[in-house]
């Protein structure tokens, strides 16, 4: 009996440890639209201009292919990206005039904190 309260208190717990998940989030300009790819899979076939990614932890490989608004032509941004369990990265695609576009972080939030489960504040995207 003792063994059985044992491993139902350790399925708990590790099951618990287990439950926060990660997600990433990736903006650009209203003028622009992007396709983002994540360790070569296209994860949005519309192009759009934010696009929200539900994920676990680990090294990721995100490849943005974004309409620059200045000159009108696709590029292609790569960057590695390390995401932890339980927090939600935001990232901005930045466009300079003779440049190419650039993928900055711009905030991480906790997944499971007020700004995650009150939907007005989730669903509210800064304009550029």
């Amino acid at each position: 009996m003792k063994k059985l309260v044992l491993i139902s208190l350790m399925t708990l717990v590790l099951g618990s440890a287990f439950g926060y998940s990660s997600s990433i989030a990736i903006q650009t300009s209203r003028q622009s639209s992007m396709q983002v790819y994540i360790n070569g899979k296209l994860f949005n076939k519309q192009p759009e201009n934010f696009v929200r990614i539900k994920s676990s932890a680990g090294l990721y490989k995100i490849e943005v292919k974004v309409l620059n608004p200045y000159d009108k032509e696709w590029y292609m941004v790569r960057q590695a990206v390390r995401i932890e369990k339980g927090f939600e990265y935001y990232y901005k695609v930045e466009f300079a005039e003779g440049q190419r576009p650039k993928l900055r972080a711009i905030r991480t939030y906790p997944v499971y904190s007020h700004f995650y489960l009150n939907p007005a504040l989730y669903n509210r995207h800064p304009t550029s």
